[in-house]
């Protein structure tokens, strides 16, 4: 790790020092053309006869000439210290994005490694138990809910992974569809009731909404808001939903009593690989992919999707989405 820092820090070190040569050799060579220019007009002035009646015209002309080839160095120099400032901030910005992608990708590949092997490796510890001791059967339940919650957590771990790559690739077909929001809103309750059952799911949905749009997605949506409230959020305080009708849209609100979001993470939060550095979330699980899903499906429909604060404490997530009448 320390030695790809040097290897930035390097890269950086030779683009500044190359940019401040070219500005550097871009400014003499400016200076050498103006004193070039001052010397050719005085040769030419030397030439001139002084007692000549022409003389003073022909010096006019010559300071004219020599103003006209300073505006002309001025401007190309002008012109060509803003194309090297430009082109300097478009390599900066496209090195820099490079850069930090490479990071977030490599610490999606970790973070992916690790959440594919915690779940094999404790559904796998779980079974080798229940075939290897004789357990009472509240040992064995406990055993089995165990692993069904890391085999649902892996289930939608997979299925970010393959709904992220498909959509980045284009090759997801979107379907368009009209169908009712409190129905996928009540199934989704009911999965997560069931995966967490010692977790309080507070809901509250209003009357029967109906959108057009995909009902897989928008379920896959609104589920990462949840498992990401239910994963953030202390397991004693419950998670609340509330759906509600704001005329001609549907608002739909997730919120949880956890450590909340920074408002400068706010807007970050949705970008893809990127997880926040809170030192209150370092520690959970997660690829960085969740949220990213949910601002592109969200997006898809035609909605927005934003998080603010839960006063005292914690995240309201706030998906808006035009609902069909």
């Amino acid at each position: 790790m320390q030695s790809k820092y040097k290897k930035i820090r390097s890269i950086y070190i030779v683009y500044w020092f190359l940019l401040t040569y070219i500005i550097a050799a871009l400014v003499w060579w400016f200076i050498a053309l103006m004193h070039q220019n001052e010397a050719m007009i005085q040769i030419k002035k030397a030439e001139l006869d002084i007692n000549s009646p022409q003389y003073p015209y022909k010096t006019g002309k010559l300071n004219e000439e020599q103003q006209r080839k300073t505006a002309q160095y001025m401007g190309e120099g002008a012109v060509f210290f803003l194309l090297i400032i430009a082109g300097a901030i478009f390599v900066f910005r496209a090195v820099r994005n490079r850069l930090r992608e490479s990071q977030q990708q490599q610490g999606f590949m970790m973070a992916v490694t690790h959440e594919l092997k915690t779940p094999i490796a404790v559904t796998k510890l779980n079974l080798e138990t229940l075939l290897k001791r004789k357990l009472d059967p509240t040992q064995q339940e406990r055993l089995l809910q165990n692993s069904l919650e890391e085999t649902n957590r892996l289930n939608s771990l997979c299925t970010n992974l393959l709904f992220s790559s498909q959509m980045e690739a284009g090759r997801y077909q979107f379907s368009t569809e009209t169908f009712n929001v409190r129905t996928v809103l009540q199934e989704i309750i009911t999965e997560f009731t069931q995966r967490y059952p010692d977790r309080d799911i507070d809901s509250k949905i209003e009357n029967d909404f109906s959108i057009k749009g995909d009902p897989t997605l928008f379920k896959i949506a609104v589920s990462n808001l949840v498992e990401n409230a239910i994963k953030y959020a202390p397991r004693n305080l419950p998670i609340h939903m509330h759906s509600l009708d704001a005329g001609n849209k549907i608002k739909i609100n997730i919120a949880d009593q956890g450590p909340g979001v920074e408002e400068t993470e706010r807007e970050k939060i949705f970008e893809k690989f990127y997880r926040t550095g809170n030192e209150a979330t370092k520690t959970a699980k997660g690829t960085g992919l969740g949220l990213y899903l949910v601002q592109k499906i969200i997006a898809a429909h035609h909605g927005s999707v934003q998080v603010l604060t839960n006063s005292p404490t914690g995240s309201i997530f706030v998906i808006t989405i035009p609902q069909v009448n």
